[in-house]
């Protein structure tokens, strides 16, 4: 069995930068939809929201960076968008089970669950494609 390098610079680097622009996107997207209601200004939204994405992004590309090898898709854009559908999966399995467990601690919303599908995907879209642009600049 090969050892494989990880290039921890580039997996928080790109993870971070990805996460943050997300964090804000989805933040917009919500603001739009209206699938949920913020509780706090929009200051505070900015920062907690581009905190919250820089958390998942990096997460992301760091099983990106692991697993890179092992999974069947050749493009490191369907790579991404992979995990990031396979994390939010996770999450939203967790988040069923909490409100099937406590449902009148935890209320299950669908229509956020679509949503953050919606922003997993853009989320991988967004990690493959600066992958691929930071691997080509690098090669360059």
């Amino acid at each position: 069995m090969q050892s494989q390098s990880i290039d921890l610079r580039k997996t928080i680097f790109l993870g971070s930068l990805t996460g943050i622009v997300w964090g804000w996107l989805a933040m917009a997207v919500n603001t739009v939809t209206g699938a949920f209601t913020f509780e706090n200004g929009l200051l505070h939204n900015l920062v907690t929201f581009a905190i919250g994405g820089a958390v998942f992004g990096i997460v992301a590309s760091g099983f990106l960076s692991l697993m890179q090898r092992w999974l069947p898709f050749k493009s490191n854009l369907t790579k991404a968008v992979y995990i990031a559908v396979s994390l939010w999966i996770i999450l939203f399995i967790g988040g069923y089970g909490l409100a099937t467990a406590k449902p009148d601690r935890f209320v299950f919303e669908y229509h956020q669950g679509i949503q953050g599908l919606a922003l997993a995907l853009v989320l991988g879209t967004m990690l493959g494609y600066f992958w691929k642009r930071f691997d080509e600049a690098k090669s360059s």
